[in-house]
């Protein structure tokens, strides 16, 4: 594949290039995504997907989904070309392939009922961490810290501490030969990366750190998702605030040099 830059938008930004309802982003995409690399990923196709079954719908609201789909993959085939940020099995480096999106949908929604368990434990996961935060005055002090203030010594040993609570993390760490759980090792392997992710992402919610509202379980999980594979890009393009803040927070830690940008830094005029 051409040596070109890979820019990696989550879905939202998808949705909004085809509602073209912010201001800039149109424009801003059309002039880099036929000579840089703009990918997909499954969890694209994940936030397409909860539009499509988080509820039982009637004949007449199927069709107008179906129609809704479709609109979706082909947009996502006009921004990504079909390139696609997929994971690899056998602790491998996460892939860049090409594929259909509709194919990655299938896939998606044939194995869509383990998010309902899933949406559950988030749920309950983000109310707990609310009721003992109740007046906010913790994620208030929290969101204020710097970007780098994972590595600090007292945050560094809280996740050291999380790393060795987890043994089937220790285990992939093993079993994928890996000198550590810092950028570049975990690059070597996706299993190892999402398990890494996984734990410092419940990490920032715990400590309060730009907090997810309880209404938005599901999509942070999506959210997390998103922020693995950008790992596989140069930027990653995001209208969400709070994921904005924590994937900084967590790139910065770990020393993923993929850059993060929001959208409004990333409509501003400019060579990419």
């Amino acid at each position: 594949m051409p040596q070109r830059k890979m820019i990696y938008l989550d879905y939202n930004l998808f949705e909004s290039y085809l509602q073209d309802d912010v201001p800039g982003l149109r424009e801003a995409v059309d002039a880099i995504k036929d000579k840089h690399i703009l990918p997909y990923s499954p969890a694209h196709l994940e936030d397409l997907a909860s539009s499509l079954m988080w509820k039982e719908h009637s004949e007449a609201e199927i069709k107008r989904l179906m129609a809704r789909s479709e609109d979706r993959l082909e947009n996502i085939i006009k921004i990504s070309k079909r390139v696609e940020v997929f994971p690899a099995p056998n602790h491998q480096p996460t892939q860049v392939v090409k594929e259909h999106p509709a194919e990655c949908l299938l896939r998606v929604l044939k194995h869509f009922d383990r998010n309902e368990f899933l949406d559950v434990r988030e749920s309950n996961l983000l109310k707990g961490l609310k009721e003992s935060d109740a007046e906010g005055k913790l994620a208030s002090q929290m969101s204020n810290l710097p970007v780098d203030f994972l590595s600090s010594p007292e945050y560094d040993a809280a996740i050291s501490e999380r790393y060795a609570a987890e043994p089937e993390l220790i285990q992939k760490k093993n079993d994928a030969g890996l000198k550590n759980l810092k950028w570049p090792e975990i690059s070597k392997s996706h299993e190892v990366l999402e398990h890494v992710f996984d734990v410092l992402m419940n990490y920032l919610e715990q400590i309060r750190f730009r907090p997810e509202k309880v209404k938005n379980s599901r999509s942070r999980i999506h959210d997390v998702t998103h922020s693995i594979y950008a790992t596989k890009a140069d930027y990653f393009i995001t209208g969400d605030d709070r994921l904005y803040h924590k994937a900084r927070a967590v790139y910065d830690y770990l020393g993923v040099p993929t850059t993060v940008l929001s959208t409004k830094e990333f409509v501003k005029p400019g060579d990419r």
